[in-house]
């Protein structure tokens, strides 16, 4: 694999440990919110902000996953042609 094969498939695989961290961290705040039921400390548009966050971020984590496996499978079959 050459060295640009290499720090692309490294950017992509910090991306998506980056992306899956935020992802879960707001999933676990939202459960939290949601079971606790705390409903005087959180304001009435903090769960849908987050929800919209989050939804951004699962976006990104998919994208950022696509292109890796696109990357990959392009790797691939360029090193069983040559």
């Amino acid at each position: 694999m050459n060295i640009g094969k290499i720090q692309a498939m490294d950017m992509h695989i910090d991306r998506v440990v980056k992306y899956s961290i935020y992802v879960d961290c707001l999933v676990r705040i939202i459960r939290e919110l949601k079971e606790s039921g705390i409903e005087d400390d959180i304001c009435p548009s903090d769960i849908p902000n987050l929800l919209c966050l989050l939804n951004k971020y699962a976006q990104r984590l998919r994208h950022c996953v696509f292109n890796m496996s696109r990357d990959w499978e392009f790797y691939e079959k360029i090193h069983k042609i040559s």
